[in-house]
């Protein structure tokens, strides 16, 4: 996952959809909660990672320390500009 746009897509997708199903009634606040954090702690953490794998910028047997509070913010650049 290289490319900056699949990237984004990725990412913005299934956030989108999350989106337009609590507005159209279809889930409720607590189903909406439990897959707002579903998608921040494993899905966006799985696909950080792959990106990070992808660009060569960490090893695969280390994408869990991108739980990590604030280690995110450490591959800012790698993950979302280049």
């Amino acid at each position: 996952m290289k490319n900056l746009i699949t990237y984004y897509l990725t990412i913005l997708i299934p956030l989108l959809l999350l989106v337009l199903l609590s507005k159209t009634a279809m889930i409720n606040s607590t189903w909406f909660f439990i897959c707002l954090m579903f998608y921040v702690f494993v899905y966006r953490t799985y696909t950080d990672g792959k990106r990070l794998i992808a660009k060569g910028v960490i090893y695969g047997k280390d994408v869990w320390r991108i739980l990590i509070p604030g280690l995110r913010l450490k591959y800012f650049r790698e993950l979302y500009l280049s």
